[in-house]
């Protein structure tokens, strides 16, 4: 494990651009970005704190994601959010971290990204701590490598991550988008991460054929069914904590379907809390003034994205392999009460 970055000062809103130099496959890059609340109002997720990653080789883009659309991808990779530090009280940090992960499992001997493949790699990362946790005043950022050092593996290629398409919600409106034939699919990903949004309230029916209907993966399935269909769909959990007010409070959590909270006091002289039903990504929490709690809240469809490509994710004879397609379409439908910005974020196999 390689210190590509020691932890040094972000608490001015900037893009950190490094040099990636190794002689060996690296499976998997960590970025961390801790954040000191200067409130204990909450802002957003501390994934927001993270604008945007991108690695390229000149022009060439090998990924290019934001904290929460990372949060989602790893959430699908792993079966599990990487780490956060949910904490919203005043000069408290709190902290995201985002994987970068070029195999299908970390120390995958198949899939890595090999450096010398590449004339002048570079990671350029966006990051702005005032997005997320409670309004943070400074804030710090390190990154790390998993780099295979002993008898290194000779990768066929890697997984290559970017935000394919970006658009703005229109009520009961049909969005039509037609995905690149360029590499194989392992993961299609439609999200919305909106405060208040479950993933069924933004996506009404969604289609998804080749060449024109002649294969239908999916027949306008309702996206609401479509959550209840996915097996297995992982249960999301995270722990969150925050200072009463003595009125509700919104805080934010990954999951954003079928969402449950469990909150309780931290302190000796607490009396009352009601801990409200999340919507969305959002849950309520009306706590004595200026007494601490915690907070276990489980639920579905992290950072409001779904994976709509279903095969065995470790298994690339499964995947979607788009050569000799002439066409390969997505229709999705919005919800009636649909507000906001959906992304498709798409994982490809992208070989030497």
């Amino acid at each position: 494990m390689v210190q590509l970055l020691a932890s040094e000062t972000a608490s001015t809103a900037a893009t950190k651009t490094m040099d990636i130099k190794f002689s060996s496959p690296i499976s998997r890059l960590l970025i961390r970005m801790k954040g000191t609340n200067s409130s204990s109002t909450p802002t957003a997720h501390p994934a927001k704190m993270i604008t945007k990653v991108e690695i390229v080789d000149g022009s060439d883009v090998l990924y290019s994601l934001s904290g929460i659309q990372a949060g989602c991808l790893n959430f699908h990779e792993n079966n599990e959010l990487p780490f956060y530090c949910n904490e919203y009280e005043d000069n408290i940090e709190c902290c995201a971290t985002m994987q970068i992960n070029f195999g299908k499992i970390l120390w995958d001997e198949e899939l890595a990204l090999d450096p010398s493949r590449f004339k002048n790699l570079q990671l350029k990362i966006t990051h702005n701590k005032a997005l997320g946790g409670s309004a943070p005043d400074a804030g710090t950022l390190a990154v790390f490598a998993y780099v295979f050092e002993d008898s290194p593996p000779s990768p066929r290629g890697f997984l290559m991550a970017k935000e394919l398409y970006e658009y703005t919600l229109a009520a009961s409106s049909h969005e039509y988008v037609n995905l690149p034939q360029d590499y194989v699919y392992r993961f299609i990903i439609l999200q919305s991460y909106e405060t208040t949004y479950p993933w069924n309230t933004q996506f009404d029916t969604l289609k998804f054929t080749i060449d024109s209907d002649r294969r239908v993966l999916l027949n306008d399935i309702s996206a609401s069914e479509f959550l209840k269909t996915q097996i297995p769909m992982d249960l999301v959990e995270e722990d969150f904590a925050g200072l009463g007010t003595a009125s509700a409070v919104s805080y934010y959590q990954a999951s954003t379907y079928n969402n449950y909270g469990v909150a309780v006091g931290r302190s000796a002289t607490q009396t009352a809390m009601i801990c409200g039903q999340p919507s969305g990504p959002r849950i309520q929490i009306t706590n004595d003034a200026s007494e601490s709690f915690a907070c276990h809240e489980t639920g579905y469809c992290a950072f409001g994205g779904m994976n709509l490509l279903l095969c065995d994710k470790m298994l690339p004879a499964t995947w979607l392999n788009p050569t000799g397609a002439q066409s390969i379409k997505l229709d999705i439908k919005a919800g009636s009460g649909a507000s906001g910005t959906a992304y498709i974020v798409t994982q490809q196999l992208r070989t030497y």
